[in-house]
Order: structure tokens, then sequence, then C-alpha cells
């Protein structure tokens, strides 16, 4: 399985990147800063999986590399993996095409059931993200 992991925090993809390794035997990594980046350097391959790191103080117009990458590789998944919490930032991601919205501070294994999920072609919502989703829909004042 080759995995896109774009994140601007080397640490960061670093340690995702050793995780999934330890996690999916046959993981590929192809690790970038940014999208331009792993155009740049991975262009002519094609991912199973994109992960789309965004940081605390990452913009909402951050969310249309979702996009991007859903008009370039429509059948690969995108799992957007957030620094926080965020409801503005989860709809406009999934509305983008992500399959899954997950935060980073999210258990280990919340991330591998959220990878097999959407390489089943599913999507995937963590309960703290449901939650959110719900308040927001129950009572838009309190998001």
């Amino acid at each position: 399985m080759i995995i896109a992991s774009i994140d601007r925090h080397p640490i960061i993809r670093r340690g995702l990147g050793l995780f999934l390794q330890e996690q999916f035997e046959n993981a590929v990594l192809l690790e970038s800063e940014n999208y331009e980046g792993f155009m740049n350097s991975f262009g002519n391959q094609n991912p199973d999986l994109f992960i789309l790191g965004f940081a605390e103080e990452s913009h909402i117009h951050e969310s249309e590399i979702v996009r991007f990458v859903k008009e370039k590789m429509p059948n690969t998944p995108v799992i957007v993996y957030d620094g926080q919490l965020r409801y503005e930032m989860a709809v406009q991601s999934l509305v983008a095409g992500a399959s899954s919205y997950l935060v980073k501070n999210s258990c280990p294994s919340e991330l591998v059931k959220c990878i097999e999920s959407v390489m089943k072609g599913k999507r995937y919502l963590s309960q703290d993200v449901t939650d959110i989703l719900l308040k927001q829909c129950e009572n838009p004042d309190l998001v």
C-alpha cells in the first residue's frame, strides 16, 4: 500500500511514517511538507491513500487541498488529520471529498480503524468528530 503523508511538521511525518510501517507491513510512504512539494517529488506516483496533516494554525482554505487531490485521483481515499477538532474544517474537508476527518491526538488505534475503513471504500468519523457534528446540528450556537 502506497501512502502519501503530507504534513508541514517533519517530526509528525516521521512519527506517523514509523507508526504506519509498523501497523501495515507493506506500507510504502511518500512524505512531503506540502501538496506542491508532493507533486514535484512524487507527481508520477498514484498513492493508495492520502493523509493530509493540518496544524492548529491551518486556515479553512487549506481544506481545498482535498479537492485538488480528489480532482487528480478521484478514487484515492483522503484522510484529513487535523491538529485540533474544528467543526468548520471537518465540514469543509468532508464536502471537498475527504473520506475521513480525524484529530491527531486520537488514539493510534483510531487511525488504524480509520485507514482500514477508508481502504474498503467507506467513510469514517471518530466518535469525537461525530459528536461535534451532531452538536452543531442540534444547536448551531454551541460550536
